[in-house]
């Protein structure tokens, strides 16, 4: 599988990893009083509930309910051909078993998901036909209602959004601004669609310091629009196929150039699908990364190949949590700023 990609969502789609029922007792184990916050500062990234939401199935991008209680993600498999939805509740210290949500198609991927602010809104992306639906195959945008407990029908956001490219990665902040990644100019670029008299805006591109000439995605943007991290693939300055990289928008609505967040987040793997906890404290995003000297440990028995391989050290794409500190990417971006 490759995965040296424009963003993770296009090639993940077509590119996935075999779906198996996950162990009921193992889901079900204790992990905390919180689903995301943990005991102790996590100066590097770890994996996420590891064999119980992080596991051997390949997954990527997440996102929370507004009171941290439900995690949203993409489950994908390259053997069923598959690609949709999931969620797991956090109850009394547990997580359920996992679930799909009600509209997942065999046939259609869907992928991408983030919930509004308010919790009412599931955004994703898939390439389903509607009516008005720009000419190609390309992914669009779409969303789902929460009404009494239970995600509705989806409907497409059509124009101005909606493009002859693919659109990804949406995320709502609290003014109902939709930030999302295109190709629609040739290239994968960062745009915002702002919500202004009750409507939509023609998206804008972000500026070329965020949009470089090499490909920009998943932008994760703080609910107050403060703050955003996203991908980079193939920068000079990356330590894998693709890097989260951040930058801080100032009092006069511009932002400041990214900066890479650095070895202690960053891979020689793929990285990316950041999401940011309501409170700023924790960034959860999805690798591929692998522990070193796996491969010579598989080889020494085949148990210990077959434990390596149905577990989550398998190299499937799954979730890192570490603490976000702000203040000192702040503190970067001026020391950075001051040599210059």
């Amino acid at each position: 599988m490759i995965y040296k990609f424009i963003y993770f969502t296009l090639i993940v789609l077509l590119n996935s990893c075999n779906l198996k029922k996950e162990n009921s007792e193992t889901a079900q184990k204790k992990t905390g009083i919180h689903a995301y916050i943990k005991d102790s500062v996590i100066h590097k990234p770890v994996k996420f509930h590891p064999e119980i939401v992080s596991t051997h199935i390949d997954k990527f991008n997440t996102s929370f309910s507004p009171a941290g209680d439900t995690i949203y993600y993409t489950v994908t498999s390259q053997k069923l051909g598959l690609t949709g939805i999931a969620f797991q509740k956090f109850e009394d210290g547990s997580f359920s078993l996992p679930e799909f949500v009600p509209f997942v198609s065999a046939d259609l991927p869907m992928a991408d998901v983030q919930i509004s602010p308010d919790g009412k809104l599931m955004l994703f992306s898939t390439f389903k036909d509607y009516e008005g639906k720009p000419e190609g195959f390309n992914f669009n945008i779409w969303s789902s209602t929460l009404k009494n407990g239970t995600w509705q029908e989806p409907e497409p956001f059509g124009p101005p959004i909606a493009s002859e490219g693919n659109e990804f990665y949406p995320v709502m902040t609290n003014n109902r601004n939709i930030y999302f990644n295109s190709d629609k100019g040739g290239n994968s670029d960062i745009y915002v669609s702002r919500f202004q008299d009750g409507k939509y805006q023609e998206p804008q591109r972000l500026p070329d310091h965020i949009n470089s000439q090499n490909r920009e995605a998943d932008a994760f943007v703080s609910m107050d629009e403060s703050f955003m991290i996203f991908v980079r693939v193939d920068q000079p300055d990356g330590f894998g196929n693709s890097d989260l990289y951040i930058s801080f928008r100032d009092s006069k609505d511009q932002w400041s150039n990214p900066v890479n967040m650095g070895a202690d987040v960053n891979s020689d793997q793929v990285d990316g699908s950041p999401y940011v906890s309501p409170d700023n404290k924790y960034l959860i995003f999805t690798s591929g990364r692998l522990p070193g000297g796996l491969k010579e440990k598989a080889v020494q028995s085949y148990s210990n190949f077959k434990d390596i391989v149905s577990s989550s050290k398998n190299g499937s794409l799954n979730f890192y949590i570490m603490n976000l500190n702000l203040e000192d990417y702040r503190n970067s971006l001026e020391e950075k700023a001051t040599i210059q």
